[in-house]
């Protein structure tokens, strides 16, 4: 298969607290044919009948209870499938702990959603071809 036929995943699980935010987001990804299951948090997720069936993870960082990082360290120990941190939280150190943590690539809020539609398809890209 080549690159450039390589599309976005099928499912994403979109897990982020700003429920606009990740309203839009989704509506963003559905236009563009991708199926989203929203969860508000970690718990969320994780209390879901089959929380490891997507075939992507968005995940923001600040989360209340279990947070991002951690839950990326879960994602990891159960599945491959690209995970992709687009989060506000701004320290030296974010991007090293993101990707320790098993992220495939890590953005800054503010990201445009078409940013955030590249990055998964760039990511997704990685896991396909593996």
């Amino acid at each position: 298969m080549s690159f450039d036929a390589i599309s976005l995943p099928d499912s994403v699980a979109l897990v982020d607290d700003d429920p606009e935010y990740s309203e839009f987001l989704a509506q963003h990804l559905i236009s563009a044919g991708v199926q989203v299951h929203r969860y508000a948090d970690s718990a969320e997720l994780l209390a879901d009948h089959e929380p490891f069936r997507h075939a992507f993870y968005l995940v923001d960082l600040m989360l209340p209870g279990i947070d991002g990082l951690e839950l990326i360290r879960v994602l990891r120990k159960r599945t491959q499938v690209g995970v992709l941190v687009v989060s506000g939280r701004v320290s030296p150190d974010v991007f090293a702990s993101v990707v320790d943590a098993g992220a495939d690539m890590y953005l800054a809020k503010p990201v445009s959603f078409e940013q955030v539609t590249v990055a998964i398809r760039a990511v997704h890209r990685r896991v396909v071809a593996t």
